[in-house]
């Protein structure tokens, strides 16, 4: 027998409050509440009655996250070996971290063996941040060795000359991004970041004062709000309070649609790329990989576009029984136990009409939306 939700009577808020209050005999339903340091209290009792209006997903269409690896890059031989395994484990995007610069030859060997139209590429480091054209200028001349054009390339590059006011040139930033939108559609060029250890609030608000400027100040260089928007990634960091973490992901993700709107630009969801804080593992290697499992679903929830989890002995590796492999095969398993069989990629916008998170969502973004208008 099938039960349609029309058979069940709908019960108000009062009702259920009357029946918690005698469930909690001697206590309140307040003592039960979250304090958050941000001065917000979370009601652990949500219900439909505290939205005039039903919540709408964020999206209307599942899409999946990209499963990404970092790959240190201290010799070209090691990352290509490294690069190799992770796409043969199952990774689908790899992050190059460069530590200084690198010539064609070096870029060349790092990929050798690898489909370059197939997984997403990813480059960032200090090898970036000083030079990021040349890293174009470099897959521009493997690409053409191999046949294929710049346009069929997707990734990113974690560029974000404005954070801590290093820029020195905007106008060099406006003909990059520029260029990449004619040769390199599919790359996001500009990486907006912020402090790893703000609280969620001031994360938050961060982010959204970082991509403003960008859209500030690439507009005043002839570069339109949209454009410039199409080719940003917001790099987010996700902590171990899970609904905490879920929360302030939409809710930024929200508040950018604002900031779009103001700039009469298109109304397209901030991309986002999301990692671990490295200062929430700790010592018990073992119980990082049960940590990284919750944090990863906070930030697949919570509508990560690409994901890279750390692996649980990272930094840690001398007090692992395996070899550093291991830790990196874990690492992507997490991600393809939540893809491939739990089905968390085939929903948009999971978390959705879960009044609790919608609320803490809402909460959040209220108070972050004010403060980056007061700033």
């Amino acid at each position: 027998m099938i039960l349609e939700f029309s058979e069940f009577p709908t019960i108000s808020k009062e009702a259920w409050l009357n029946q918690i209050s005698k469930d909690l005999k001697d206590k309140t339903l307040d003592d039960l509440s979250w304090k958050l340091a941000e001065g917000l209290t979370v009601d652990p009792f949500a219900h439909a009655d505290d939205f005039p209006v039903s919540p709408a997903p964020l999206m209307t269409a599942a899409k999946p996250w990209e499963i990404c690896e970092n790959i240190p890059v201290t010799d070209s031989a090691t990352a290509n070996r490294m690069a190799l395994d992770a796409l043969e484990g199952g990774a689908q995007g790899l992050c190059f971290r460069l530590n200084g610069s690198v010539d064609a030859d070096a870029v060349a060997q790092m990929l050798d063996g690898v489909y370059l139209d197939f997984i997403g590429l990813h480059f960032a480091g200090a090898g970036v941040e000083a030079n990021p054209g040349i890293v174009f200028s470099h897959l521009s001349q493997l690409a053409g060795s191999k046949g294929l054009k710049t346009g069929q390339l997707r990734g990113s590059l974690a560029y974000d000359p404005a954070l801590h006011n290093k820029i020195v040139d905007w106008r060099y930033l406006a003909d990059l991004l520029q260029f990449a939108a004619e040769s390199f559609p599919q790359f996001s060029i500009i990486s907006v970041s912020s402090d790893a250890d703000s609280s969620p609030v001031t994360d938050i608000v961060s982010l959204l004062r970082q991509g403003n400027l960008y859209l500030e100040k690439l507009s005043e260089r002839g570069i339109s709000p949209g454009l410039a928007a199409a080719h940003m990634h917001f790099s987010m960091s996700i902590g171990k309070s899970y609904f905490y973490e879920i929360a302030k992901m939409r809710a930024f993700k929200l508040l950018w649609l604002h900031v779009l709107k103001a700039w009469n630009a298109p109304l397209v969801l901030p991309v986002t790329a999301v990692h671990f804080r490295e200062e929430v593992y700790t010592d018990e290697i073992y119980t990082n990989m049960i940590r990284a499992t919750t944090m990863a679903m906070s930030a697949v929830l919570g509508g990560a576009d690409r994901l890279t989890v750390l692996p649980y002995d990272a930094g840690r590796e001398a007090n692992a029984s395996y070899p550093p492999a291991f830790g990196r095969r874990i690492a992507r398993n997490v991600q393809h136990l939540l893809q491939l069989e739990s089905g968390f990629g085939e929903m948009p916008d999971p978390a959705a009409g879960s009044y609790y998170i919608e609320k803490l969502t809402q909460q959040l973004a209220a108070k972050a939306w004010k403060e980056f208008n007061q700033g």
